[in-house]
């Protein structure tokens, strides 16, 4: 009885925490971006569900001298090298073997995060572009390099993770022969867009996709094109996200 008590207080006790947390979370999005903003983030992930896809592409802000926390102890970011990454394929972390082989054959980078050896955390960097969705993929010139694929286990989050490898990704790219790192997030993702404005400070537009009939048609504004980035339609299949 008492164990069961125990373990019934410890359920609420994490219940209590995440709650706290997300409405902590909620409050800072209302401050940040007000009810018209989250309004709209509600109305645009909905559209997202019935095929239509929106994101915002941003330029990143890439001065030596930008200022990113701290890791809480126990955490870590570094290169990994891709073959590492073997172990994770087929988990809950959003990586397969079509992508790893893809990613590999293109030449791209990893930063990595990793609590006490195992892997929380990771995001992509490609000179070349990278696939979107099975029809469609990101094409960018060569001004540009493109970060891609950022990812932070749910029980790591709010630990300054992305930041890290974003200070992390400089030393793989120095920048010296003029590029620009650029992305794009989901206009629906607030928690991505909370983030973002440290990092990314200049928004160059949007970009997206509608799916009618098992069909993806991509389009991209004129801004973004104008700095070298495009969302297109794939020629050839291969390595799928």
């Amino acid at each position: 009885m008492i164990n069961s008590s125990g373990r019934m207080g410890n359920r609420v006790g994490r219940a209590a925490e995440s709650a706290g947390a997300y409405l902590a979370t909620r409050k800072k999005l209302i401050q940040d971006h007000g009810f018209i903003e989250i309004a709209y983030s509600a109305i645009m992930g909905r559209l997202a569900r019935f095929g239509f896809h929106l994101f915002l592409v941003e330029l990143g802000d890439d001065s030596p001298g930008i200022a990113f926390p701290e890791l809480d102890p126990g955490y870590t970011a570094r290169a990994a090298d891709l073959e590492e990454l073997w172990p994770w394929v087929g988990k809950d972390y959003g990586l397969s073997e079509d992508f790893l082989r893809g990613a590999i054959a293109r030449g791209d980078h990893c930063v990595a995060n990793f609590f006490n050896g195992e892997l929380v955390g990771y995001g992509f960097v490609t000179k070349v572009g990278a696939p979107v969705t099975d029809q469609l993929e990101v094409v960018i010139d060569d001004r540009l390099i493109y970060r891609y694929k950022g990812w932070t286990h749910p029980d790591h989050r709010r630990k300054h993770l992305s930041h890290a490898r974003g200070r992390l990704n400089r030393q793989f790219f120095p920048l010296t022969d003029g590029r620009r790192t650029v992305d794009y997030v989901a206009v629906h993702n607030l928690a991505s867009k909370l983030k973002h404005p440290d990092i990314h400070p200049v928004r160059l537009g949007y970009c997206g996709f509608v799916r009618l009939f098992g069909c993806e048609h991509p389009f991209t504004q004129r801004v973004p094109r104008r700095f070298g980035f495009r969302l297109a339609r794939r020629h050839r299949g291969g390595d799928i996200p």
